[in-house]
């Protein structure tokens, strides 16, 4: 967290998750608390940017690793001149490890096996960010099932189906720098989050979510 005083913080990251019988969860969201400057609504912006290229991604099964996918995400923050000193993303247990191998996307392997290729069914991360020391950190996490898509000539083609379903912050977003594609994905997944969340909230709450999943 930043150095400054609280009274001057803008934002704040949650890292949270729980272990149930169905499964291990594990999101990150960052909020804003009050007035952001123009530079932390670019660096949400870009982190935002990345966590979708990433989960709209489509591979090859027995030919993609995580390391293969990794740039997907960090050059998004490449594009910026900055990076995260982290992986972008790590496998998840079922009831069982949160940092769960052997699937991982990193540039490198870190682990004997995290080289291992991506197969229907893993679970992986999907969380770059910025981080400026003594100012802020910014992450936004989802968890992505591996999943199998169309097959042809050229293989079993795989994509990702989100498994996790929050709302992103939109007071912290800079419109201005999403493109038209971005736009539709992040409309796409809030009305995904609503569709999924309201059947369980009051009429109060399903007020609350709609106006924080509307479209930009």
């Amino acid at each position: 967290f930043p150095t400054r005083r609280s009274s001057d913080l803008h934002l704040l990251l949650i890292d949270s998750g729980g272990q149930y019988l169905t499964g291990t969860t594990d999101i990150t969201r960052t909020f804003v608390l009050g007035e952001m400057t123009q530079e932390e609504r670019k660096d949400f912006t870009i982190a935002l940017k990345a966590m979708f290229r990433l989960q709209n991604a489509h591979f090859i099964q027995d030919v993609t690793t995580g390391a293969n996918l990794d740039i997907l995400a960090r050059g998004v923050i490449y594009d910026y001149d900055l990076d995260y000193r982290c992986g972008t993303g790590h496998g998840v247990g079922h009831f069982l490890n949160v940092h769960e191998g052997p699937q991982g996307i990193r540039p490198r392997p870190r682990l004997q096996g995290e080289e291992c290729k991506l197969e229907a069914g893993m679970i992986v991360t999907d969380e770059p960010g910025i981080y400026l020391e003594g100012q802020y950190g910014i992450r936004i996490e989802n968890e992505l099932l591996c999943v199998d898509g169309v097959e042809n000539e050229y293989g079993q083609f795989m994509h990702f189906d989100v498994l996790t379903v929050a709302p992103i912050d939109l007071d912290a977003i800079d419109v201005e720098i999403l493109t038209y594609k971005e736009k539709k994905w992040l409309n796409d997944y809030h009305q995904q989050v609503y569709n999924k969340v309201s059947p369980f909230l009051s009429e109060e709450e399903k007020i609350w979510l709609k106006e924080y999943t509307k479209e930009i």
